[in-house]
């Protein structure tokens, strides 16, 4: 496992700024001033910019940036399949995402990603901030804005990280490799199409939590890429981005292969999870379950959470492995 140079942090819910936090930006604001101003020297060499619209306006950005924040959570695995690697990001998403190349260096921790340390980004003199509007506070885009030129990425889903990844393509003038990426998933998924039985298979995905077990439907990343495989889900996994499911009703999960995703062995739930993950296997009605029976439950890592292309050709390769014929 590559080396992350970060501690694990816990993303926590993107709420309403209070009083409390309001204050605290207003005394930040002049930090983030006086931060930019000392950045800005008579002999710094001109920036040849460009346009970009975004969300939240239009932005004029470095053509070739080099020093780019990210502080949303999906657009740092579209930055590093493009080829480029942030100096900052929120901890949470470097280190629950296993899948991602090594990084060059130490990637700073900024906070979470709905609620970024603004102070910090600003000492770390950004030429480029990037988020999406899912992790964009109304009133931490102006903050942002005055650290460095600010792209909110217009996709706000699960089910938009291809759109996601070309967005953010056309921020960093990567669109070739956008574009390469688009097309060698494409040649994997007809490559694994080729290799599935004629007769179609049905494939559960779930999670298992203390007092919970987390099923994925069809708005969902991995919803995603099972439906581009031509692959059919149970009822409860058509349709919604993911649904609880009581032990009482364990045959929801069951299809003809199910994937269990596997705990994160890096965060401090992971004996919780795998504890979880026990007790249920322990009960009479997990050895009633059709996949359980014909030994089709398989364990799979955290990139099957996503979220972006390094992750969907991972999946590609574990349902190639798994369920393909020969």
């Amino acid at each position: 496992m590559a080396n992350r140079n970060f501690k694990t942090v816990r993303e926590t819910p993107v709420s309403k700024m209070t009083f409390k936090r309001r204050f605290f930006i207003w005394g930040i604001s002049a930090l983030i001033a006086s931060a930019c101003t000392r950045s800005d020297t008579p002999d710094a060499p001109s920036t040849v910019t460009k346009r970009v619209s975004h969300a939240l306006g239009a932005t004029d950005v470095p053509v070739q940036p080099t020093r780019i924040a990210v502080a949303g959570y999906f657009t740092v695995e579209a930055m590093m399949a493009l080829g480029v690697q942030p100096i900052a990001a929120p901890a949470v998403i470097i280190d629950n995402l296993l899948h991602l190349p090594p990084v060059e260096g130490a990637i700073a921790d900024i906070g979470t990603p709905g609620s970024p340390n603004l102070e910090k980004i600003a000492a770390l003199k950004p030429d480029l901030i990037l988020t999406s509007k899912l992790f964009i506070q109304e009133n931490t885009y102006p903050l942002l804005s005055q650290i460095a030129p600010t792209v909110v990425l217009d996709a706000d889903g699960h089910t938009e990280w291809e759109k996601l990844t070309y967005l953010c393509a056309e921020t960093l003038g990567k669109e070739t490799e956008a574009e390469q990426l688009k097309a060698d998933y494409e040649a994997k998924l007809q490559t694994l199409k080729s290799q599935l039985d004629s007769s179609q298979v049905q494939v559960s995905v779930a999670s298992f939590h203390p007092e919970q077990i987390t099923t994925y439907g069809s708005e969902s990343f991995i919803g995603t890429v099972l439906q581009a495989a031509g692959l059919s889900r149970p009822p409860n996994q058509q349709e919604g981005r993911n649904a609880q499911v009581s032990i009482e009703l364990l045959n929801e999960i069951d299809s003809d292969v199910l994937f269990v995703m596997k705990p994160q062995s890096q965060t401090d739930l992971a004996g919780d999870v795998r504890a979880a993950l026990e007790k249920v296997q322990a009960n009479p009605l997990w050895n009633k379950l059709k996949a359980v029976q014909n030994n089709q439950v398989y364990e799979v890592d955290t990139y099957w959470f996503g979220v972006g292309y390094l992750a969907a050709n991972r999946v590609l390769d574990d349902l190639a492995r798994y369920i393909a014929k020969g």
